[in-house]
């Protein structure tokens, strides 16, 4: 999510505890069998899981294990949760890192909404039930691989050495890492290191590595590709981007920028659709992105050239007006540039209705209908952050049986604020970028395949700029066909959806099957 995962133990008989309410069995580690260097705190207990017809047996292990320094020193732990499924060919099963973003986001987000064999209850347009509830998830990519999510420094229970948090808001002093953890290339030098260790201490080097991010965790992926085939000898099999962000100045461009405004207005135009303040789209759920041919046509030739004209002309407002559903004076005073911050605000103003930049289908009670611009955080991504939170806190001590007294650090602002972007611009002028990283790592591994997927309804990191970058790239004719891009009906985290957790499952699965 954007502002915003080691140890194999044999098992042991021991008692086994069924849980009435969901019929999972567990198995309690016994202590002794621990690892005795990093894992003073952990858990390993093995479950059922059902995919489809079969019932299968797989291994969870949550725990916290210390990353060092350049100099061997220790200088943090990063929390992770496994999931690996128990069968005697195991080296040949895949195995995927999953990770979210912000910077400062913990991986319970795709954890419980997503990929685990757990997973939050949630409405089945997107929108946030109470009480919290987690079922058994029949759509978690356990089903064809196994699964390490992991928490950077600052997010979960991950902390830099020395850290003495008591609370979400901990100031610097506790939580402070940005000169080893906190950057572009920190980041990836410090969770380059965990993956290569994690291979190492469970025997892994010969399964076939994937790499899962959403939004900044796309990024992150994007760059790891590179910096592991280069620098520890590791050569991912598979990239699956998620609500990806690959150049930062196609979202945080300037004022005279137009690759933001371009990038927009296709999900402008679905939104204005799905709240049927447009007759330009004929949306279709199933199919959203069939439905905006003629506006991503529109948005590289005639809107493009409009803007760069600096005056608009009274047709190409009217186009620009029919299209995203605004009147001709907004768009005449912004000279076409309709930020995300008003579009949010405007487009349902009479009814004073407010729509979430995360995922524009969702309406919400706007609290201060007289301002022009949406200030402040994102109502629904407060919303949503609530139950993610609680399930996590019951899940991983109820059916994980770990336990720590840090609190569970969902969305940590302390890391975003301090994050390093100068580090992954290395002197240039700009913004940081992954696209570079990612050409350079699919030309160097042409057996790599990418997925980069999307959700037609996010105003955060639109789908539409992958697209453009993904053509700007001009991959080589023979690498060309390993990218490949889906939008789905959603948001960012499209996935709270039913139906497109569903065509994510479908598609993942087919691009799992396809690379072996």
């Amino acid at each position: 999510m954007l502002i915003a995962i080691i140890v194999w133990i044999g098992l042991v008989q021991m008692p086994v505890a069924m849980s009435a309410e969901e019929g999972t069995e567990v198995k309690q580690e016994s202590p002794s069998e621990a690892r005795a260097s990093d894992l003073a705190n952990q858990s390993v207990t093995t479950h059922i899981f059902k995919s489809g017809q079969a019932t299968l047996d797989y291994t969870a292990t949550a725990a916290s294990v210390t990353v060092h320094d350049k100099q061997s020193q220790p200088a943090g732990q990063i929390f992770y949760v496994a999931y690996t499924m128990n069968q005697p060919d195991q080296q040949r099963r895949p195995l995927t890192f999953v990770f979210n973003g912000g910077p400062g986001a913990a991986s319970a987000y795709l954890h419980l909404g997503a990929l685990g064999p757990k997973r939050v209850v949630f409405n089945k347009n997107g929108t946030v039930p109470t009480p919290t509830r987690i079922v058994d998830n029949p759509k978690s990519w356990l089903a064809f691989t196994d699964l390490v999510f992991v928490d950077p420094i600052g997010t979960g229970y991950s902390r830099k050495s020395g850290s003495k948090e008591t609370s979400q808001s901990a100031s610097d002093k506790q939580v402070h890492g940005r000169s080893q953890f906190w950057g572009v290339e920190e980041d990836v030098h410090s969770l380059s290191r965990f993956i290569r260790n994690y291979l190492t201490e469970e025997n892994r080097w010969l399964s076939p590595v994937y790499l899962a991010g959403e939004s900044y965790g796309g990024f992150r992926v994007a760059r790891l590709s590179r910096r592991l085939q280069a620098d520890y000898g590791i050569a991912p099999s598979g990239l699956i981007l998620i609500s990806p962000v690959l150049d930062f100045s196609f979202i945080w461009g300037g004022e005279y920028s137009l690759w933001p405004w371009v990038s927009l207005l296709p999900s402008y135009a679905a939104v204005a659709a799905i709240h049927q303040r447009s007759d330009q789209v004929d949306y279709i759920a199933d199919r959203p992105r069939d439905t905006l041919i003629e506006v991503e046509r529109f948005a590289l030739t005639g809107y493009l050239s409009g803007l760069a004209a600096g005056t608009p002309e009274p047709d190409w407002l009217d186009q620009v007006s029919n299209i995203i559903a605004l009147d001709k004076d907004t768009l005449q005073r912004s000279t076409g540039r309709i930020s995300a911050a008003r579009f949010v605000k405007t487009l349902l103003a009479d009814q004073r209705r407010l729509l979430s930049l995360y995922d524009g289908s969702i309406t919400l009670i706007d609290p201060d209908p007289a301002k022009q611009f949406m200030s402040g955080r994102d109502l629904y991504l407060d919303r949503l952050n609530a139950p993610v939170t609680a399930a996590f806190n019951s899940y991983v001590r109820k059916h994980l049986t770990f336990k720590s007294e840090l609190p569970y650090l969902l969305l940590n602002k302390d890391v975003s604020s301090a994050w390093n972007w100068r580090s992954g611009i290395h002197g240039q002028q700009g913004f940081a970028e992954a696209v570079s990283d990612l050409k350079l790592a699919m030309s160097l591994n042409p057996d790599m395949r990418v997925k980069i997927v999307h959700g037609v309804f996010d105003l955060v990191t639109p789908y539409f700029a992958s697209e453009i970058l993904i053509r700007q790239m001009a991959l080589d004719p023979k690498i060309s066909r390993n990218i490949e891009l889906n939008v789905y009906h959603g948001g960012h985290m499209f996935y709270f959806h039913e139906d497109s957790l569903n065509a994510l499952y479908s598609d993942a699965l087919r691009f799992y099957k396809r690379n072996l």
